[in-house]
Parts: structure tokens; sequence; C-alpha cells
């Protein structure tokens, strides 16, 4: 009877808390930039923070799409109990959070790097999740997942979009880091390479691409991923995605209640099965573009 009562406070106090929270300040605490750069080669995406214990710490991963992470993947060839073997293995990416003074005047930013935990390529689910290698490295906030019981949020309904757009600039001039937009859910289930995608009119601009879809109480309900226009844009569900990570062996990335080691997190491979979704068709993915934003060889040197 007291465990039954203790869950019904703690429940009652979330909901309390998600009631009375600003949103789009929530959003500002838990989303990044993530910058991916390997040789003359940078892209820029948007990142959801989700905070976990594991083991007796605290440990910080995001969320992001694929495509913003696909040139840092490597294939190479190692031997394994006298036999070639290929091994799949990332460049690690970095997370960038803003400072920010009381007036809303940058102060500089703190760049942490993560690790590749799981991946799915642009033609198959378009998922990563990362973790934070600096222990040092403390998030505001985490995400709040939409409940797996939860009702579908409503098409009309009232949603949140918070990502990077247009990237985070030189220096800090020109960024759109964690630019914050809104619109409404347009659609469910619109079929595109094979695989189901929430349709949205929040705009988002290159740099958007894994950046947090909320609804009206800043619960994760996708991640934003392509756009056919500003106020057309679509996001991986946040069932597709349950549905991934329960495939992936990382359903407790979304769900705390779920126990993990660090152990196990260390065996993970970093592409697992992709049987269940996905195919290329060149048309559509120029009808629907990433949303990512990539910086060419002169802007890199600073030219």
């Amino acid at each position: 009877m007291k465990t039954i009562l203790a869950t019904i406070l703690f429940t009652t106090s979330l909901l309390a808390q998600a009631a009375e929270r600003y949103v789009p300040e929530f959003l500002n605490r838990i989303s990044v930039t993530v910058r991916a750069e390997a040789g003359y080669s940078k892209s820029e995406g948007s990142g959801t923070l989700f905070v976990r214990p594991v083991g007796d710490k605290n440990k910080t991963f995001a969320w992001t799409a694929g495509h913003v992470l696909s040139h840092l993947r490597k294939v190479e060839e190692r031997i394994v109990d006298g036999k070639p073997q290929k091994v799949i293995t990332f460049e690690n990416p970095k997370l960038v959070r803003e400072l920010r003074n009381k007036d809303g005047k940058r102060t500089g930013e703190i760049v942490v790097d993560a690790k590749v935990l799981r991946y799915s390529p642009a033609d198959k689910h378009d998922l990563a999740l990362l973790m934070v290698l600096s222990d040092d490295f403390k998030a505001e906030a985490s995400a709040e997942f939409l409940p797996k019981d939860a009702p579908l949020t409503r098409i009309g309904a009232h949603v949140w979009h918070c990502g990077s757009l247009l990237g985070s600039g030189r220096n800090g001039e020109g960024s759109g880091h964690n630019s914050i937009t809104d619109g409404v859910l347009s659609a469910h289930g619109r079929i595109l390479f094979k695989v189901p995608f929430c349709q949205t009119t929040a705009p988002a601009y290159p740099g958007s691409s894994g950046g947090i879809m909320a609804d009206s109480r800043g619960r994760y309900i996708g991640m934003l991923v392509r756009g056919a226009g500003s106020n057309f844009n679509l996001s991986v569900g946040v069932a597709r995605m349950r549905d991934w990570a329960k495939e992936n062996s990382v359903e407790w990335a979304m769900d705390k209640s779920l126990k993990i080691t660090q152990a196990q997190i260390d065996k993970l491979p970093i592409e697992g099965p992709t049987a269940s979704g996905g195919g290329k068709d060149a048309g559509e993915h120029k009808l629907y573009p990433f949303l990512i934003r990539r910086t060419d060889l002169k802007e890199v040197n600073g030219k």
C-alpha cells in the first residue's frame, strides 16, 4: 500500500512540474548542437539529452539523427581469431552547449566529446544514440519521452521544435543554436522509404536534423529529420524510436526504469539489426532533404 501511494505521489509531482514549467526554456536546457568533423568535412545538427543512472553514476546520453554522423563512419579490416573481419567504427562527434548571460548575450560555449553507441543509416531508421564521455559535463535537465501507453498526439495539436537552425555559426556569430519554433502536428504516418514519419508545420532549417519535437507539455514526441519547405517538415515519431530502441537493446535510453550497466553498454555493437525498415529512393530523398548544416572547406579553414 505504501509503495502504491508513493508511486501516485511521485507521478502527481511530475505532472505538476510539467504543467508549471515554461516549455521553450525546458527544451533549451535539454538540447545541444551536434558537431561532426572528419578531415575537411564538417556538419552540424541537433541533439536531445537524456540523463539516467548507470551503476552508481549518472550518465548523459544524446539522441540525434543518423545522417548527421554518417561521414564519421569507418569500416576497418581487423584480424579476429586469425580471420579477417570488418569492424564498424566512428570518430567521436562533439556536443556543443552555448552559454548566455541573464540578458541573453552569448558568453561562450561548452564542447564535449561523445561516443556513438548505436547507429542506423539514413536509408533505414536514421537514428543514433550517443554517450557523453566527460564525467564533468552536467546536463541541466533530461528529456521526458511520451509514455508508451499514452495516446498519439492529436492532429492539429500545438507542438514545439528546438534545434540549431543554420548551425552554430563561426565563433558564435550567426549562431542559431537551440532556436525555438512551433506549429501544429499535421499528420501521422506519412510513408517515405517504407517507414512512417510525422508531419509538422513547425519551421525548421539546415541544422534542425536530430532536434526534438515536443508536445505542449514539453514531452518528446519525435525527432525532426527532413523537410520539403520551412513549414513542411518530417520527424521520426517516438513510437518508431521505441521500436528501434527495443530492437537494438537501447530502450533503457528512453526509460529510466529499465536497468543497464556500463559493462552491457560497452558490449553494444554500433550497428545492429536493420531488416525492419527503410529503403533507398533517390527521388524522394531529393524532395524531402535532410535538415543538416554542412560547412565547406573554406569555412572550416576560417577563410
